[in-house]
């Protein structure tokens, strides 16, 4: 009896960046033509042997043709993901890391550009969380309103109905204040915390443009075995995204159940005392000459820049920053 063939699982895609994967492909690929011919060749779909751009077969061909149907061209670029990621991982190029193994594979990481990390997910969208900043008082306001403003009223009431029947001046005249300040609804928003000081909300909201400029980020955590803990994020672009951000929040959380898939190029994963060392050298002489040149001045200016920035968005000691190529669920 033959062994039943397992079952290859497949991708829904969240994100996927078509020019990036596309940019990396041609190299891959060696221009694609020949990748084409290649392909179609192993898979009969076309007997020739001609290998030119004229007539070599359609596989990729048809995805990156341009006036291909928008709908059509989607799936394309799905199919074209999985050859992809597919040879990259034949030719040894990725490393797949995942609570199981991250204990052995964080050592490597080093030694790869491309990593494909698997976990659940945190989506942090700063555009809907300045949004949120800037409309506290207004959203504050309506919560409240909803969940407060019955209750409130009809602590009034009762109080008023009370003074009516105290006779000592200054116990009638005690309720009386007790009934004014309730009656400042926004004064009961505040000491619930749902209403905040107009210039705080101004400078959060500033700071948090300034810092994060509405970026659309996801995260994997993963503790390990060990105990010890690592963060693996990635800025998404909102042009590739598969859904729009708020479907795809309402879907699957901001702190997702569903384990995902984040695959793309390792961009940052030195502490900051080993990035330290990298130019402190320079900075140094910078600072030492008599005669600094404009230049010279600049880079103390990025330098005193990138420590500010620090402050909003600086790598964390733990964490590895990657340029995503995609984000997908295994089905």
């Amino acid at each position: 009896m033959s062994k039943e063939k397992k079952m290859k699982k497949l991708r829904s895609f969240v994100y996927l960046d078509n020019y990036k994967m596309y940019s990396i492909s041609s190299q891959l690929f060696e221009g694609l033509t020949e990748y084409i011919v290649k392909t179609n060749n192993e898979k009969k779909t076309e007997e020739e042997s001609q290998k030119g751009p004229l007539g070599s077969g359609r596989l990729l061909a048809d995805i990156i043709e341009k006036d291909t149907n928008q709908t059509e061209k989607k799936f394309l670029h799905d199919y074209s993901y999985n050859l992809f990621e597919d040879t990259l991982k034949a030719e040894n190029r990725v490393l797949e890391i995942d609570l199981d193994n991250i204990n052995e594979n964080i050592e490597k990481i080093n030694e790869f550009s491309f990593v494909k990390v698997s976990g659940n997910v945190v989506f942090n969208d700063l555009k809907i969380i300045e949004d949120t900043i800037r409309n506290f008082n207004d959203i504050g306001g309506a919560f409240g309103y909803i969940t407060q403003k019955a209750a409130h009223d009809e602590e009034v009431k009762k109080l008023k109905e009370t003074v009516k029947d105290v006779t000592d001046r200054n116990q009638k005249a005690k309720i009386n204040s007790i009934i004014k300040s309730k009656t400042n609804f926004k004064k009961q928003l505040k000491e619930s915390g749902l209403n905040l000081e107009e210039d705080y909300i101004k400078n959060l909201a500033y700071i948090l443009d300034y810092g994060y400029n509405q970026q659309f980020e996801v995260q994997i955590p993963i503790r390990a075995e060990d105990d010890s803990y690592h963060l693996f994020s990635a800025q998404l672009k909102r042009e590739n995204l598969k859904d729009d951000e708020y479907s795809i929040i309402k879907k699957y959380s901001r702190e997702s159940e569903k384990k995902f898939v984040l695959f793309g190029i390792l961009t940052q994963t030195l502490t900051s005392k080993e990035k330290e060392g990298i130019f402190s050298e320079l900075k140094a002489k910078a600072d030492d000459s008599d005669d600094v040149i404009m230049k010279e001045a600049l880079m103390n200016v990025v330098s005193q820049l990138t420590s500010l920035e620090k402050t909003f968005t600086g790598k964390l000691d733990y964490e590895f920053v990657i340029d995503p190529i995609s984000l997908y669920i295994e089905i």
